[in-house]
């Protein structure tokens, strides 16, 4: 058994080292990118190679100057390190690297975060995971488009997702402790976490499994603890810079951008508040009544968690949409077991094809047309309820 992880652990750091030159003698040498990532890599650099701040006003001019070529213009994304402290820490490793390596890297690792995450929310599901499974849904995780999306822009999303479907691998495998490491190192990414942290340690926690919460919460705590030693002002430096973004950054979230494209204001502001009111609130209702569940069982209250954030929390972009796999996985393994592969196919369909052609037919340019932010979420809502009016109509039809 040792020996056999031993030649899996070997395999895996080829692979990723094939996988990384491959990137580095491609593309990032020729033509760098990843743009979400270039600020956090700045941004680490200024920490650890001459322990500065990274909000500071010096390290956001320099991201600017590195990813433009000259100072933002007031109404231009600013690019700053809008993310918690921790973040340059996890990105620490790569800051000794030039930028191409460090790129070619990362990438390689939102590679494996993608595939990795997948198949781990396939065994927590217990789908099976056979040679034809595991090559299934590692190409279809690899092409789904907030993955690629993600990928290109090095998004932490991909990052805290992996970390998210590996607590839950953990927790299904009562490794709690490690779960609670996971799960907290997945708040590095702080939209798609806002609901799903919670959630979790209220579950393990009400299944008397405190190992998991003290473990998340003492994680989470040296995480912040290191962060103040590191940087005193981080925090409220944090909360600044989150709302500078929401100031230059546009893109609310997709259930506000549905209304926005739909209705006029106010009356779009006000249904984007009862909706949200609305989700919340089915959410919590969900959560509850399946509080008592068995953490495999548990998963499509927690994908209704995935998709409610999904909808509603700010600033979610694409890739954070790949969160909405955790709902998707818990319905591929229920429709698995019912034999309803037509189902399968129709799901498999709309995630792929769906978001890439509405992507290609509102493409303007190089930018992507803030409509694609709705179709996933959106798709996912219409399924959900469908599903659930299925199963209201079939249990009135048996009494």
């Amino acid at each position: 058994m040792k020996t056999a992880f031993l030649i899996a652990l070997a395999g895996g750091a080829l692979l990723y080292a094939a996988l990384a030159f491959g990137i580095y003698n491609g593309l990032t040498r020729q033509q760098q990118g990843a743009n979400d990532f270039y600020s956090r890599w700045v941004g680490a650099r200024a920490l650890i190679l001459r322990g500065e701040n990274p909000y500071a006003a010096q390290t956001t001019r320099a991201i600017q100057m590195g990813m433009y070529g000259r100072l933002a213009q007031p109404d231009e994304d600013q690019v700053a390190f809008a993310y918690p402290l921790y973040a340059a820490l996890i990105a620490a490793p790569l800051a000794f690297l030039p930028y191409s390596l460090a790129q070619a890297l990362w990438m390689a690792l939102l590679i494996f975060c993608v595939v990795g995450g997948a198949l781990a929310l396939a065994a927590v599901n217990r789908i099976p995971l056979t040679p034809f499974a595991v090559a299934g849904l590692g190409l279809g995780a690899l092409f789904f488009y907030p993955s690629v999306r993600g990928i290109f822009l090095g998004q932490y999303a991909l990052f805290s997702f992996a970390c998210v479907a590996l607590a839950a691998l953990a927790l299904t495998t009562k490794h709690d402790v490690t779960a609670g490491i996971f799960l907290s190192i997945a708040t590095v990414k702080p939209q798609p976490m806002i609901f799903l942290f919670p959630v979790i340690l209220f579950w393990a926690w009400h299944k008397q499994r405190q190992r998991a919460v003290w473990s998340a919460l003492l994680t989470l705590a040296l995480l912040f603890g290191v962060s103040f030693i590191l940087t005193p002002t981080w925090l409220f430096d944090f909360l600044n810079a989150l709302r500078a973004y929401s100031e230059y950054a546009r893109v609310g979230p997709p259930l506000q951008t549905f209304f926005q494209l739909t209705l006029p204001e106010p009356l779009a502001t006000i249904l984007f508040a009862a909706a949200s009111i609305v989700l919340v609130a089915g959410m919590v209702v969900a959560v509850w009544r399946n509080r008592a569940r068995e953490w495999q069982e548990f998963q499509p209250a927690l994908g209704l968690v995935a998709l409610t954030t999904t909808l509603m929390a700010g600033r979610i972009g694409t890739p954070d949409q790949i969160f909405l796999l955790i709902l998707w996985m818990a319905w591929f393994a229920a429709w698995g077991a019912q034999k309803k592969y037509g189902g399968i196919a129709l799901g498999v369909c709309f995630l792929l094809v769906a978001p890439w052609w509405l992507f290609l037919q509102t493409l303007d340019g190089n930018r992507e047309a803030i409509v694609v932010t709705t179709i996933l979420p959106f798709g996912s809502l219409f399924v959900y309820f469908g599903s659930a009016a299925q199963k209201k109509f079939w249990r009135r039809a048996a009494t």
